[in-house]
């Protein structure tokens, strides 16, 4: 009956209806009383967030400076300023710690990107589809090491890659994104969507990682804007619903699935150089 009681009461501080109390007394059998100190559980919950942030946010800078097998659960401990065996109170083993990481950061992106298109008052296709790629691109420079470290897992049959689960979540922002499109009459019916998909985010992610060898090197710093305004010129010219056909459009179209081709040669290698 005790247990049961302080169940109650325990539930009810989570809710906040006992949150102004400081003590509260539980009736016992035989008529003894236990006075029990309320911890608010909204500050302490807050606390136990805090240091797992810390944990997450020290594992991932350890991860990408040492990779997965050279991290060291008492270094990210170290750099997060707690003990060690804190760390496995909130996970078991290095393996769950860095699913945590690649978790928390990709569900960190899908919301980003759908906040993105959220706040973007454009209703036209090719406005928002620059607003997205404006956020891809500068999200694949600003994290690239760790980008290039959850990738590296993946193809390397890692126990602890990225789920195609969390990959899908991310793309659906372009998916709905040109479905959308579709659906209002302003991109082409017959278009291939995985197709498109591919396209706007291979050569996203070619261009990142070519803009961000040249950060902070002698030579001119690659920029951003002409890239994504290709992009959306792209998109515009190929999946336009407007187009009408030309002579020589099928000329235009094979010449733009070997440009196509020779960009997934490309970053085929380059995954290879990075793995």
């Amino acid at each position: 009956m005790a247990q049961r009681n302080i169940r109650h009461l325990t539930h009810s501080v989570s809710y906040g209806y006992l949150n102004s109390t400081r003590y509260f007394r539980v009736k016992l059998n035989k008529g003894q009383v236990l006075a029990t100190k309320v911890v608010t559980l909204e500050t302490q919950r807050s606390k136990l967030e805090r240091k797992e942030q810390a944990i997450l946010d020290a594992a991932r800078g350890i991860f990408v400076d040492h990779g997965f097998d050279g991290a060291r659960m008492s270094e990210i401990a170290r750099r997060a300023g707690i003990g060690e065996g804190t760390i496995y109170s909130y996970y078991e083993s290095k393996a769950e710690l860095m699913l945590a990481v690649l978790q928390k950061f990709w569900d960190g992106l899908t919301l980003e990107a759908e906040a993105v298109m959220a706040s973007t008052t454009a209703e036209d296709f090719s406005d928002r589809l620059r607003a997205l790629a404006q956020y891809h691109l500068n999200t694949v420079i600003v994290n690239a090491d760790f980008i290039n470290l959850s990738f590296a897992l993946r193809r390397n049959n890692s126990e602890v890659s990225v789920s195609r689960d969390h990959l899908r979540h991310y793309v659906a922002v372009f998916d709905q994104l040109f479905r959308r499109g579709q659906d209002r009459g302003e991109l082409r019916q017959d278009a291939v969507l995985w197709q498109a998909r591919d396209i706007f985010y291979g050569t996203l992610e070619y261009s990142a990682r070519s803009i961000e060898m040249t950060i902070g090197a002698e030579r001119a710093e690659r920029q951003q804007g002409p890239v994504v305004e290709q992009m959306v010129a792209l998109f515009d010219t190929h999946y336009g619903a407007d187009r009408t056909a030309k002579p020589g459009d099928n000329a235009n179209i094979d010449h733009m699935s070997r440009q196509i081709e020779q960009l997934d040669a490309k970053l085929d290698a380059l995954a290879k150089r990075l793995s």
